[in-house]
């Protein structure tokens, strides 16, 4: 039977990929609090997710839910925060639990352990470090899909993406400082479609969310061994080339 998923934050440029990409994979149910430009024929509730009962009734029916909707600002104000990122993802999992779905995915990011040096590879099991109140959001959400998966049994798997890119972005520049923190869109999807099929065993899991780099500030061995995540970009690479097109 395919899954239903349902995708908050569905008309931002991760879950218009994602969708775009799976649209013949899956079944999907799309959310987002402004109208998404090409929803594939899937069903599109405009929502709000500070708003319970919006939520609540999205779920019915639901295998899993990608939740991407939030305040992606890292300068983000607690007057912003508090609805979009903290009561929402609140709502989302409640929402999930009471309507019986079998997992939630969290876009987490690596703004949950931003604080660590440059030059330190972070692993999942070094704890969190977050340097702006977007950060804390996270680390929130973090630790709220633990607690749904301990005492309520909803698989729980949180994401920390890296700077999430397409694969022609400025930011891939052979002297852009972010190489080593870049998630193209491509193997965006690939993470996320990987913590969808991963074993219902899997109940709770942290993973980190950067491409197949030459160097990664996060360590992505828990997702490559757990989720079966097998990223194919490398932005080192893409910038050489992109380097060597502008060039000629």
């Amino acid at each position: 039977m395919t899954r239903k998923l349902l995708i908050t934050g569905a008309a931002g440029r991760i879950g218009s990929f994602f969708l775009k990409t799976y649209k013949d994979d899956y079944d999907f149910v799309l959310t987002d609090k402004r109208q998404a430009a090409e929803t594939h024929g899937y069903p599109f509730q405009q929502a709000d997710l500070s708003d319970f009962a919006a939520v609540k009734s999205l779920c019915a029916g639901v295998d899993t839910v990608i939740h991407l909707g939030a305040d992606p600002s890292m300068e983000a104000l607690w007057e912003s925060l508090l609805p979009n990122n903290v009561i929402a993802t609140y709502n989302v999992f409640e929402a999930a639990r009471l309507a019986g779905c079998r997992r939630v995915i969290f876009a987490s990011s690596i703004n949950a352990v931003w604080g660590y040096p440059a030059d330190v590879q972070v692993h999942t099991d070094m704890p969190v470090f977050p340097v702006n109140l977007y950060g804390v959001t996270k680390c929130w959400g973090e630790a709220l899909g633990r607690y749904y998966a301990a005492t309520h049994k909803l698989s729980s798997i949180c994401l920390r993406f890296g700077a999430v890119q397409p694969r022609d972005s400025e930011v891939l520049d052979e002297k852009h400082p972010w190489l080593d923190i870049v998630l193209t869109w491509d193997d965006c999807a690939r993470l996320i479609a990987a913590a969808v099929n991963a074993p219902d065993s899997l109940d709770f899991g942290i993973y980190h969310g950067v491409s197949e780099n030459r160097f990664k500030r996060l360590d992505i061995s828990d997702a490559r061994l757990e989720l079966g995540y097998a990223p194919q970009d490398d932005s080192f690479a893409l910038a050489e080339e992109r380097a060597g097109g502008n060039r000629e």
